[in-house]
């Protein structure tokens, strides 16, 4: 990326999958995910309608979030979204407020949603948002 990033607690977690994808390591990820203040996105679209970059993956239409607003920059410039010198708009939604989106993700198409690509790495089916929260969550 642009700059050095500081490893994040959710790399480490996400490493700790690849290397043993039990459900309690995927479970300690995404409590990790869904306790985050914020999930980030570059913006796209018009100022008034705000939308988060689609990207494909395996050809399939993934939203690319990121765990900080520095790591959805450095994807913008890094991926020739935006010049090097530009400002990078970057969508900042809260967890609860991205899970209540995915539905209207869903009915465009996008399949899932991944964090920290070309980091970390991980993703989930939209679908599987809702569930995954409410299992991470203890049924909050």
């Amino acid at each position: 990326m642009t700059e050095a990033l500081e490893p994040s607690v959710t790399d480490a977690l996400a490493q700790a999958v690849a290397a043993d994808p039990s459900t309690e390591n995927q479970e300690k990820l995404w409590e990790a995910t869904f306790l985050l203040d914020r999930w980030y996105f570059v913006q796209r679209g018009e100022p008034g309608n705000p939308q988060p970059f689609v990207g494909v993956h395996q050809d399939q239409p993934f939203l690319m979030a990121f765990t900080s607003a520095q790591r959805a920059r450095g994807f913008a410039i890094d991926n020739g979204l935006v010049p090097a010198d530009a400002e990078v708009q970057v969508l900042a939604l809260a967890p609860e407020d991205a899970v209540a989106q995915a539905p209207v993700w869903l009915q465009q198409g996008i399949a899932a949603i991944t964090f920290d690509h070309g980091v970390a790495g991980y993703f989930a089916p939209l679908g599987n948002l809702p569930a995954i929260r409410s299992h991470v969550q203890g049924g909050r």
